[in-house]
């Protein structure tokens, strides 16, 4: 492979518009503010906003918000009103009107529904337009080839999280800054997406590596990258085509079917390993192996 690039520019953006308003989720924003934190002018921010999510940024925000609003009343028993504070509502009764508005039913309804029901509406609301039709095109072999990889030597730029959707594009947003000062031939280079999930207390922490192999030259020092190694381990590898938007719901669909099977999870972490040239390929023929470290 070439050139290498993890989607397009205005996909980074985007990614910056989205953890922008994940850290303002109970506050006030203005459009100026969330344009300029992507590098975006506010009116070609909309456009791409929304052909990128099917939404315009303040209905991505307010459903953003009453999601959250139902798992905080699936998981916990705050009252109702700090709730309503904790998603940017000053009145139970503002709260209460939009929470309606999308769900049909009031935030009391939801908490005297069934676990099963609550955690269904959580997931529903959970998805943008764009993402229910990447689900409704999902292409990803169902039955795993189970492989092993050789030691690796790959260059990392991490980035550390809650949220892999939010982690993941700030590693490959400094990644792609250090890619372009590389002088180094890249031809029989990997590309690889490289995830761990701990737990510290009640919190999920993400650590997410962009990284590439450098075959030509193991031993070189890139400025910016940390060098490390990859050990020989077992995988369940999956392969997905298609656009990377579908690589959360890979995983999800790929740890699914682990979980049934025989196979047992191992403690390394996941990969995934882009096999064609995003510069060059139409999104609807990349491919990229999903792989889940098995025992």
């Amino acid at each position: 492979m070439g050139s290498f690039s993890k989607g397009s520019d205005h996909q980074l953006q985007i990614d910056r518009a989205f953890t922008y308003l994940k850290k303002h989720l109970n506050e006030k924003v203005s459009l100026n503010a969330i344009a300029t934190e992507s590098g975006l002018s506010p009116y070609h921010f909309i456009r791409v906003f929304h052909s990128y999510t099917g939404e315009t940024p303040f209905t991505y925000l307010r459903r953003e918000r009453i999601a959250f609003s139902l798992k905080e009343l699936h998981e916990t028993d705050s009252p109702i009103i700090d709730i309503a504070h904790k998603t940017g509502f000053e009145t139970s009764s503002s709260f209460n009107k939009a929470f309606k508005k999308i769900t049909t039913i009031n935030p009391t309804e939801f908490r005297n529904m069934g676990k099963d029901l609550r955690v269904k509406f959580i997931y529903d609301l959970s998805l943008s337009q764009r993402t229910k039709e990447i689900i409704m095109n999902f292409d990803m072999n169902l039955i795993p080839e189970v492989i092993t990889r050789n030691k690796t030597t790959v260059y990392t730029s991490t980035a550390q999280g809650g949220d892999f959707k939010v982690v993941a594009p700030q590693a490959w947003e400094n990644f792609l800054k250090v890619l372009g000062t590389i002088n180094e031939e890249l031809d029989q280079s990997e590309f690889f997406g490289i995830g761990t999930m701990t737990t510290e207390g009640s919190k999920k922490v993400c650590t997410y590596k962009a990284a590439l192999s450098l075959p030509k030259n193991p031993n070189a020092y890139i400025e910016g990258l940390t060098k490390e190694e990859l050990p020989s381990a077992k995988y369940a590898k999956f392969l997905l085509k298609g656009p990377y938007d579908n690589l959360w719901l890979a995983f999800d669909k790929a740890f699914q079917i682990v979980t049934e099977s025989s196979h047992e999870f191992s403690e390394g972490p996941c990969l995934e390993n882009y096999l064609n040239d995003p510069q060059i390929t139409p999104p609807e023929e990349l491919l990229t192996e999903i792989l889940i470290p098995i025992k």
